[in-house]
């Protein structure tokens, strides 16, 4: 919880020093034919193992054109594969992933502009490269009475792509990401995830 408050505070202050007022500054500010990409985003998605359900909450800030830094938290859910010697409906998960990563972006689409003169920004594809850090927790359940618990925190790098679809401020995403989970020394796990969500295009 103190992760998640922590994330939230950080948006709250992007969203207060980093947006500009209205107006000319405010244009000025996020221009740049649409090639910027400042966003707040919501996704739910799945790894196809475990975690079986993932929500996602990010955001994106965008200082140089066609590309953009993002931040967020995925919160993972529900045992999908627990191994051959345990089954699925005896161990319980869940974890929270905390991620930085810097990526390339490619708008698509013309720029176009609603009936009060303000520039409707279409989406666009992108690519990049991150780091995070994963916070796992297996509980072992063997009874009514009797369980384990195992904690596992690692380092990780990650990559992904998708792509932003739409027209205006509420958008689609779609995005995939290869995640390595990792000790101090060597890579001990890769993972995948799908996400598809909706962003808010604050310009």
């Amino acid at each position: 919880m103190k992760k998640i408050a922590g994330l939230l505070t950080l948006v709250l202050i992007f969203a207060v020093i980093t947006v500009p007022a209205s107006g000319s500054e405010r244009e000025d500010f996020f221009s740049s034919e649409g090639r910027k990409f400042w966003s707040l985003g919501v996704n739910l998605g799945t790894s196809f193992a475990t975690p079986l359900i993932i929500a996602n909450f990010n955001f994106t800030i965008a200082p140089l054109p066609n590309s953009f830094f993002e931040f967020g938290i995925d919160g993972g859910f529900l045992n999908g594969m627990a191994g051959e010697n345990t089954p699925v409906g005896s161990m319980e998960y869940t974890s929270t992933y905390l991620y930085a990563r810097a990526n390339l972006f490619f708008p698509l689409g013309k720029r176009e502009f609603d009936s009060y003169g303000k520039p409707r920004e279409a989406g666009g594809m992108y690519f990049g490269f991150g780091v995070g850090h994963m916070a796992a927790q297996y509980s072992f359940v063997q009874s009514s009475k009797e369980s384990h618990v195992a904690t596992i925190n690692t380092p990780t790098f990650d990559g992904a792509a998708g792509f932003i679809i739409g027209k205006g401020r509420i958008l689609f995403r779609a995005g995939y990401a290869v995640r390595t989970t990792m000790d101090m020394k060597n890579i001990i796990g890769v993972n995948h995830r799908l996400m598809l969500g909706v962003t808010y295009r604050i310009y």
